[in-house]
């Protein structure tokens, strides 16, 4: 008669399992993307921005059009010895009883370029050069 019995037999009882909560790391991941989202777009919206330049020199150099060399002149520094001091090495030293140096900038201009010649060149439809 067990076989027809209408009630079924509880298999082995086992206790349920206890199982993590999942809503924190849900809010974790969330922020997460919420955050790489956001840069994204800002990145892609923002217009990029020129580099920080540490000098004045180099801002100098930045500003110059491709091809053009820069004469950058850096400042001198004079120091005045003490009597019995003597300058470090590679160091220019210069007499105070000397004159001032000069510098003369001299800008010769180029002769003007003769005229070229101007050529005619007959050709064909299809490009044959005519004599």
């Amino acid at each position: 008669m067990a076989a027809t019995d209408p009630t079924p037999t509880p298999a082995r009882a086992h206790p349920a399992r206890s199982r993590p909560d999942a809503r924190p790391m849900r809010l974790v991941i969330g922020a997460g993307g919420l955050a790489a989202f956001s840069a994204l777009a800002a990145a892609i919206v923002l217009p990029p921005t020129p580099a920080p330049s540490a000098t004045a020199d180099t801002q100098q150099a930045n500003v110059a059009p491709t091809g053009t060399p820069i004469d950058v002149q850096r400042p001198i520094q004079y120091v005045q010895l003490q009597p019995g001091q003597t300058a470090p090495p590679g160091a220019t030293v210069i007499d105070p009883a000397a004159p001032t140096p000069m510098t003369i900038v001299v800008t010769i201009t180029a002769p003007p370029a003769p005229a070229q010649k101007s050529r005619v060149i007959r050709t064909t439809q299809s490009g044959k050069v005519l004599p």
